[in-house]
C-alpha cells in the first residue's frame, strides 16, 4: 500500500498554464486539469500559475481543452503570456528557478501586450482551379509555338522553367489578394503575423494583435469583409479573442534548453499539440 502511494506521488508534477502580471493570490475559484485548484506562484511583481497534476501518458483532447479554458479565464483579469500545453515540472523550485532567470523576458512581454488580445483570420481562396487556369494559359500558348526541341535536356529545362513561371504567377496573383486583404485589417491591429500559402487553397493565415478599445472596430470590419466578399470568390475565418500565443517574444531555443535542464515530465509532440498554439 505504501509503495503504491509513493509511486503515486512520484508521478505527481506541477502543471503550467501562464504567466501573469501578478504575484497575488487568485480570487476566483479555477479548476484545472483533473479538478485540480489552480493557484499562482508568485516572483517578484508576477508570477506563474499552476496547478498539481499526474504525469498523463495519454493526452485527451479534454485536457487541450481545458488548458486553454483556464487561460482564458486568466486573460479576464490578467495580461497573460500563455504556456505550451503539457509542460510540467518536477517541483515548484523548479518552476521558480525559470521565472529567476527569464524575469526580465516575462515582464518585458507582459508589459508590451497589457490590453491586448490576438484574433485570427483566415482566407480560403479556390487555389487549385486559378493554378490550373494558369496551366491551360501556358498550354494554349505553347500550342500556337514551334514543335518542341527533340533534345531531352533541353525539353526537360523548358518544362521546368515553365513549371517555375506558372508557380510565380500563382503566387504573384495570391500576393494581390493577400495585400489587399491585410492591408483592410491592418489599421485596426498594432501588431501582425503573417502566413500565406500554407496550403494551395489556404490562401492566408493572419494572427492580429488588437489594443482593447480596438476589439470592437477589428470584429467589425471582419463582418464588413465577409459581407461584401473583398476580392471575390473568398471564404473568411474568423477567431478570438485569444491571448497573444503569437507574440511573445522570447528566446526560444535558450528556453528550450532551461526547461530540459529543469525536471520536466511533459515532452510536446504535434499529436499533443492539437491546437498548433504556445509560447514555447
Amino acid at each position: 500500500m505504501q509503495a503504491a502511494k509513493r509511486s503515486r506521488i512520484s508521478q505527481m508534477g506541477i502543471y503550467t498554464y501562464a504567466i501573469i502580471d501578478s504575484n497575488s493570490k487568485i480570487s476566483s475559484s479555477i479548476n484545472g486539469l483533473g479538478g485540480a485548484v489552480v493557484y499562482n506562484i508568485p516572483y517578484r511583481n508576477i508570477g506563474i500559475v499552476v496547478s498539481e497534476s499526474e504525469h498523463v501518458q495519454d493526452i485527451a483532447q479534454e485536457h487541450i481543452l481545458k488548458h486553454e479554458e483556464v487561460v482564458e479565464k486568466l486573460m479576464e483579469d490578467f495580461t497573460v503570456l500563455p504556456m505550451r500545453f503539457h509542460t510540467l515540472f518536477n517541483q515548484e523550485k523548479d518552476a521558480l528557478l525559470m521565472m529567476k532567470e527569464y524575469c526580465g523576458d516575462f515582464r518585458e512581454n507582459l508589459d508590451r501586450l497589457r490590453n491586448k488580445k490576438e484574433f485570427g483570420v483566415r482566407v480560403i481562396w479556390p487555389g487549385d482551379i486559378k493554378r490550373n487556369r494558369i496551366i491551360d494559359a501556358y498550354k494554349k500558348s505553347n500550342a500556337s509555338a514551334a514543335m518542341p526541341d527533340s533534345s531531352s535536356v533541353k525539353s526537360f529545362v523548358k518544362e521546368k522553367f515553365e513549371e517555375y513561371k506558372i508557380d510565380k504567377e500563382f503566387e504573384e496573383e495570391a500576393d494581390k489578394y493577400i495585400a489587399l486583404i491585410d492591408n483592410f485589417f491592418s489599421r485596426w491591429a498594432c501588431e501582425k503575423k503573417i502566413e500565406k500559402l500554407k496550403s494551395e487553397n489556404l490562401l492566408l493565415n493572419a494572427f492580429y494583435l488588437v489594443e482593447k478599445e480596438k476589439e470592437g472596430d477589428f470584429k467589425e470590419a471582419f463582418e464588413r469583409a465577409r459581407d461584401i466578399c473583398i476580392c471575390g470568390d473568398l471564404k473568411y475565418l474568423f477567431s478570438g479573442p485569444w491571448p497573444p500565443y503569437n507574440f511573445i517574444s522570447l528566446t526560444k531555443k535558450t528556453l528550450h534548453q532551461r526547461l530540459s535542464e529543469a525536471d520536466m515530465f511533459g515532452r510536446i509532440s504535434p499529436e499533443q499539440n492539437l491546437l498548433n498554439k504556445g509560447m514555447l
